[in-house]
């Protein structure tokens, strides 16, 4: 379900300004101060003065960049770039209709650019004006065929009004754009599923397995030898001469950085790691060796992000083996479809046992002195076992979520933590009882229905199971166009603030509407538009909200939402 309502998130731009950084000359490294200092020694100068505009934006100053704008268009009514730089300072105001007005004048000088054309379709998609924005849409895609983003958006709409075939279209061509995103292959497979072509889906989501590098065979013997040998060394400089002689693999890069985490090497360790996760950052295991790494060396809180980033990946690894075995079942494959449900039962392990890494490391990074002293007992009193801190870790995050639980219980996502750290203590009716909980408060969490559906099959509550999963598979028309609206509304940014403002000012005391910001936070991370490997790091805020490290992830998912 969850890629499906991101179809409805995805393509939506925050900030006009970025299709246009080119013609503003927006250059990160370039300083605000020295373009003002620029313009102020030298005020004819016409393309310092655009850059300083364009730097106001990226600096989100739009009244200064206003002004900025307009001195150059007071001087030469017809420059297209400044014109383009009002139409994106009137869009960071949130006036759309004087943005749209401003883009259909730079539009003349430049008729066939296809960013001015999806700007014009965005602003009327905004603007709620849904034919107009798809006629734009299509023209941006007339001149420019890889426009990922006209793609996207017109997907979207076409999703909302249940035109799936439609839909698929543009999933199709974005695959064929993107053939290595496996979050492409899945979600077309999602389309392919609602519209009730099973075989097709079956084949795409196979596809999107494919490509995740757990399934790559790349094994060198000589590396091996060394390896076997104990020569490390030797084997690392085997592998160096590798990549200086054939291609870059991430799965060579991921094999350095092990050796030179057995040889203490951290800094080279974390280098390889970190490459290969350019390579590819889909890399499951690259993911875990990294949060692994930093475990080692004692940073707990990016050992935290390296694990919830590992959860997200091995979660759509189980949507995908999920999907599957829904489409089998539709076909009448019975057999087939317990297979894979049970290859799904297979690698959900992974996922509760990340998430309790995960709360593990929160808690380490964020205990007080008293509970540092405690955890690290063992070597400052010697009164407790090495083992003792994992296990009592554990427990007390979970005591935490049941307080959090007490006061927020309409929180889905507490109930689904809950849920991911009873069933790693191996308590599976417990867990059940929390993932239904999780599904009672947002029947949209795919993410519980499928943990839910695996719990239910566990303890071989077979009918019920598949059921479950097949509501995990599903989307109700009403969240379609909830979700929709949502999108619009969330990169709207004052609206949705004062929107939230307002809708929480009006529940006040209410305790049935309590856990409302919760909920929109993970409507938001359904669609796509919060990283849920960030909010997983949100936790801590939850469970220790006067941390340090909560001041961390507050301010991480600040620059998250910043960046979208």
């Amino acid at each position: 379900m969850s890629y499906l309502l991101e179809i409805l998130g995805r393509g939506l731009i925050a900030h006009m300004s970025g299709a246009f950084s080119g013609e503003l000359g927006v250059a990160p490294e370039e300083s605000l101060e020295a373009l003002e200092q620029a313009a102020e020694q030298n005020p004819d100068d016409i393309p310092t003065l655009i850059r300083l505009g364009g730097q106001y934006l990226r600096h989100q100053e739009p009244v200064a960049a206003r002004q900025v704008f307009l001195d150059i268009l007071a001087e030469d009514k017809n420059n297209y770039a400044a014109r383009l730089g009002l139409a994106c300072v009137f869009d960071e105001l949130n006036q759309i209709d004087v943005a749209l007005e401003q883009l259909r004048i730079a539009q003349k000088t430049e008729p066939a650019n296809p960013a001015i054309l999806f700007c014009l379709g965005h602003c009327q998609e905004r603007l709620g004006r849904e034919e107009p924005a798809m006629d734009y849409y299509r023209d941006s895609l007339s001149l420019c065929p890889t426009l990922r983003n006209a793609h996207e958006r017109l997907a979207a709409i076409y999703l909302k009004n249940d035109e799936t075939d439609l839909a698929i279209h543009h999933y199709i061509k974005l695959c064929d754009l993107d053939p290595h995103q496996t979050d492409l292959h899945i979600t077309l497979a999602s389309l392919l599923l609602k519209s009730g072509d099973c075989e097709g889906a079956i084949q795409r989501y196979e596809h999107a397995l494919s490509l995740d590098p757990e399934n790559w065979t790349a094994h060198n013997d000589i590396v091996s030898a060394y390896e076997e040998a104990g020569l490390i060394r030797e084997a690392i400089e085997h592998l160096h001469k590798m990549i200086d002689s054939e291609a870059d693999f991430a799965d060579t890069r991921l094999r350095l950085g092990d050796l030179y985490a057995r040889l203490g090497d951290d800094v080279s360790a974390m280098t390889h790691y970190h490459r290969a996760l350019e390579i590819c950052p889909d890399y499951l295991e690259a993911n875990v060796k990294l949060g692994t790494q930093h475990l080692r060396a004692g940073r707990y809180s990016d050992a935290a992000r390296s694990f919830s980033s590992s959860l997200e990946i091995n979660d759509r690894l189980l949507s995908a083996y999920v999907g599957i075995g829904v489409a089998q079942h539709a076909k009448g494959c019975t057999d087939q479809a317990m297979a894979s449900f049970d290859m799904a039962r297979n690698i959900e392990p992974n996922s509760t046992l990340l998430f309790s890494e995960v709360a593990r490391m929160q808690l380490k990074a964020a205990a007080s002195a008293e509970s540092d002293s405690y955890l690290m007992g063992s070597e400052k009193t010697g009164t407790l076992e090495d083992s003792t801190p994992a296990t009592d870790l554990i427990s007390r995050q979970i005591q935490r979520l049941r307080q959090s639980i007490k006061s927020n219980p309409n929180h889905a996502d507490l109930h689904y933590r809950l849920g991911l750290l009873l069933k790693n203590r191996g308590q599976i009716e417990d867990a059940i009882e929390a993932f239904r909980q999780a599904v009672q408060i947002n029947p949209c969490y795919m993410k519980a229905l499928i943990k839910l559906g695996l719990a239910l099959k566990e303890v071989d509550q077979t009918e019920e199971a598949v059921e479950v999963f097949k509501q995990a598979t599903e989307i109700q028309p009403e969240y379609v166009d909830l979700h929709y609206q949502l999108g619009l509304l969330f990169i709207q940014r004052y609206q949705f603030e004062i929107a939230v403002e307002h809708f929480e000012y009006a529940v006040q005391g209410n305790p049935e509407n309590i856990g409302f910001q919760a909920n929109l936070a993970l409507a938001l991370q359904n669609m796509g538009l919060i990283d849920r490997a960030n909010a997983s790091w949100q936790i801590v805020c939850d469970l220790a909200p006067e941390s340090a490290e909560a001041a961390q992830a507050r301010v991480a998912m600040a620059k998250n939402r910043e960046s979208k």
